[in-house]
């Protein structure tokens, strides 16, 4: 499912270009159940040594977005949006009353007027979907080296990356369904990505490289659906892996 939230402001709105730990932030703020809001942030839901808060969302977007470089900072051009899913329902339910009861927000330094929501459940009825991120897909290994682990991010035109995506997706199926799907015939494929699509971002201090783009999915249409659902690749709590279905 699929939380759509519009802003307004009176004017253009200048956030840090790293910003996505203050949506992070934004998000949990409008949990007001503090059973939930500490669950998700504190816990999660476990499976096996991983822990999945079952929720992503996409950059903020708006009308433009520019780039002040004597400020440092993104510029964006009201009215914007904010996109989150979940498989989980009442996540999607507890963001929605908490942004209507707060109606006005606050991100970082600026504040935002929540103008209106939509809400919408694209439902995957064939094996094969193309979708556009909304924010960057991140699918990495972690390796031990020279006394501290080393991170390395895979690119979509790698085979590993397929394979860690269908596993990912796996593993979100059987804790939202309780039962293990198929990952034989699915794929990946790039549609219309670059090298612009590369994107190195941050999440506080730590670097993340993520990937824009459009790419084409085939294969068990439950695992297409959490594709949707719950984000592709990892670190969807933090803000990657959002993507939206090309009609």
């Amino acid at each position: 499912m699929q939380l759509t939230i519009f802003f307004s402001a009176p004017g253009p709105v200048a956030v840090p270009v790293q910003y996505g730990h203050l949506l992070q932030g934004l998000i949990y703020r409008q949990m007001d159940n503090p059973v939930l809001r500490s669950f998700l942030h504190e816990h999660g839901f476990a499976l096996e040594k991983r822990r999945f808060k079952l929720f992503t969302f996409s950059r903020l977007m708006g009308q433009a977005v520019t780039y002040d470089q004597a400020a440092g900072r993104l510029v964006l051009t009201p009215p914007l949006r904010l996109v989150i899913c979940s498989p989980v329902p009442f996540i999607l339910q507890e963001l929605g009353t908490g942004f209507l009861r707060q109606g006005r927000v606050r991100l970082g330094d600026v504040f935002l007027e929540v103008k209106e929501m939509a809400t919408a459940a694209p439902r995957v009825k064939g094996r094969t979907i193309r979708v556009r991120m909304l924010s960057p897909v991140v699918v990495y290994s972690t390796f031990p080296g020279d006394g501290r682990k080393y991170t390395y991010y895979y690119s979509p035109f790698e085979p590993r990356f397929v394979e860690l995506v269908a596993n990912n997706l796996a593993k979100k199926h059987l804790l939202v369904h309780g039962r293990r799907a198929s990952t034989d015939g699915f794929a990946i494929r790039p549609v219309r990505v670059g090298d612009r699509d590369l994107k190195v971002t941050y999440y506080k201090d730590i670097v993340i490289k993520g990937w824009m783009g459009e790419y084409e999915l085939s294969g068990d249409p439950e695992l297409l659906q959490l594709a949707l659902d719950a984000g592709l690749g990892s670190k969807n709590s933090q803000g990657y892996g959002c993507c939206s279905v090309i009609m």
